[in-house]
């Protein structure tokens, strides 16, 4: 009876039932303080009516959470919000906890015994946005804190007497080496997670990367193979708990919630762009016809929060005599949300070519005229990294010594092939993504309910984005006000004239050197061409 009763009310669609499901909430959010997680706090302040928000924030380059804290609700982010309370007003509703992912012995986030005890009472929803996201971050700290702290989260979860659901926001391509990724947990790494933390725990950071190449196996980097091993501890080891996990795509700045544009990072796709307008990057190892599995976040953070209430509704519907009758160590399948739709999206060709061109109207200080190729071909991609990135690197600071300047550009060119090599895992692969789990929860939503969670990608007018991509990068996290910084702005004609003056400079160089290059590269082939056209000749004398 139980159970018809709990599908009764599952499949009720008068009801909000989302928006009924976190009002008076509370609700632990951890990576609170990076990209996704500030946008994901803005809309439940914004839109879901909680009672309180505990924000777990790690110290700072010496900034207590209470400061990191006022400092990040007077980012533009939360214009909106502001409008109708205070910093003081939303301070009452999010409440800072300090935490600290080295403290003890790895079973607890290191906050003090009051501010624990009130979380075990009052924590209704877990948020586990934290993660170390950088590509190539050493082994032992992306293990430590993606698998780690991931443990320490759930060990808390565990413990928390008034819990009904806990998302944890893995990656799409935490299964990268695949071509067909399903919503479920792979457990296929070379050692079992607790396995890795315990290497971790006992070997240095020497001896781990020394490990670096064994342990991925045919992942590309540690943030993909840490976020697996998580994976793999959540369905071994938490799979009891109502727990879920959500793997977004690569994502990139707001489409329209809660303001067009807004980011706070060059992270990633953005970050290659901009480098290719300066001119750093001419050369770019991927395929332009492959698909860029790109996402607006906040499209994102809405399908996150209704993957949070799915997750609650399916630890509703199981069945408790089932689970006691296998025992408390029962390994349920974790519900895993691939969000991606499989509907035509941008390529990487088009993503470039739009975002390259709107970046190129306003940047000064250029180090090489604007011009990029995208190269499939590895081997052709190395020859011409050295001809494109390498040697004009070498005569860029050639000439610098010479004005008494220390060399610049041979480590920025070092730098720029790196991180060339690490985007092309990504950029010549497409992946078949199972979204049945994504899908179902648009059935879940009222109209209301739909207007106000909006994820279908195919919604997005990626034109539209665009218009308001550049811009939100330039005003909300360079800083600039566009307006005030545009080329065409008569306020600023010296500025204008110097940026000019330099760009010329610039491309002459960029003229002579190419001519140089076509000469050394036609000698060298009519040297060839010579050498086999009179070959016989040779042979004979």
């Amino acid at each position: 009876m139980a159970a018809k009763g709990n599908s009764a009310v599952r499949n009720a669609p008068e009801l909000n039932r989302v928006l009924s499901f976190y009002r008076n909430s509370t609700i632990l959010l951890t990576g609170g303080t990076g990209f996704l997680g500030k946008v994901l706090l803005e809309k439940i302040l914004r839109c879901l009516g909680v009672r309180k928000v505990f924000l777990a924030v790690r110290i700072k380059d010496g900034r207590k959470p209470a400061e990191r804290l006022q400092e990040l609700l007077k980012d533009a982010l939360f214009d909106r919000l502001r409008q109708d309370a205070t910093v003081e007003q939303l301070l009452e509703r999010v409440e800072p906890v300090e935490i600290s992912l080295e403290a003890g012995d790895g079973l607890g986030l290191g906050m003090d015994e009051t501010t624990e005890t009130r979380l075990l009472q009052q924590t209704d929803i877990i948020f586990n946005v934290l993660a170390s996201v950088k590509f190539n971050e050493s082994i032992k700290n992306a293990v430590d804190t993606n698998v780690g702290g991931t443990r320490r989260v759930l060990q808390l979860a565990r413990r928390m007497q008034r819990l009904k659901a806990v998302v944890h926001v893995s990656t799409l391509y935490s299964n990268c080496d695949r071509t067909h990724i399903r919503e479920r947990v792979y457990d296929d790494t070379l050692l079992r997670p607790e396995a890795v933390l315990n290497l971790s725990k006992l070997l240095s950071a020497d001896e781990m990367d020394g490990l670096q190449h064994c342990l991925l196996g045919s992942l590309p980097n540690t943030y993909t193979y840490s976020k697996k091993c998580a994976e793999s501890l959540i369905q071994q080891h938490f799979s009891d708990l109502p727990v879920g996990i959500f793997r977004p795509p690569i994502v990139l700045s707001t489409y329209r919630e809660p303001i067009a544009g807004w980011t706070d990072n060059l992270n990633g796709p953005a970050g290659l762009c901009l480098w290719t307008v300066k001119g750093y990057v001419r050369v770019i190892h991927g395929n332009g016809r492959k698909k860029a599995n790109l996402v607006p976040v906040d499209y994102c953070v809405n399908a996150l929060l209704v993957a949070g209430f799915d997750v609650a509704d399916r630890s509703m519907a199981r069945d408790p005599a089932q689970d006691s009758r296998s025992g408390w160590e029962t390994v349920q399948p974790v519900p895993v949300y691939n969000y991606l739709y499989d509907r035509p999206n941008l390529t990487w060709g088009r993503y470039m070519g739009t975002v390259s061109m709107g970046f190129n109207g306003w940047i000064k200080r250029l180090c090489w005229p604007h011009s990029y190729t995208i190269v499939p071909n590895r081997a052709l991609f190395r020859v011409l990294s050295l001809c494109c990135h390498t040697v004009p690197a070498w005569l860029l600071d050639f000439v610098r010594q010479l004005r008494g300047k220390r060399p610049l550009y041979r480590r920025m060119a070092a730098k720029t092939n790196r991180f060339l090599e690490t985007m092309a895992y990504f950029g010549l692969r497409e992946w078949q993504i199972a979204n049945e789990n994504v899908v179902r929860l648009r059935t879940l939503l009222t109209p209301t309910e739909a207007s106000l969670f909006e994820f279908d990608l195919s919604t997005v007018d990626w034109d539209e984005y665009f218009q308001a991509y550049i811009p939100g990068i330039r005003r909300y996290y360079l800083g600039e006000l566009p307006a005030a910084r545009d080329r065409t702005n008569p306020a600023q004609p010296l500025a204008w004239n110097r940026s000019g003056s330099h760009t010329t400079r610039i491309q002459f160089l960029c003229r002579l050197l190419h001519r140089l290059m076509w000469v050394l590269i036609c000698l060298k082939l009519g040297h060839r061409l010579y050498v086999r056209r009179n070959l016989f000749s040779i042979l004979i004398a």
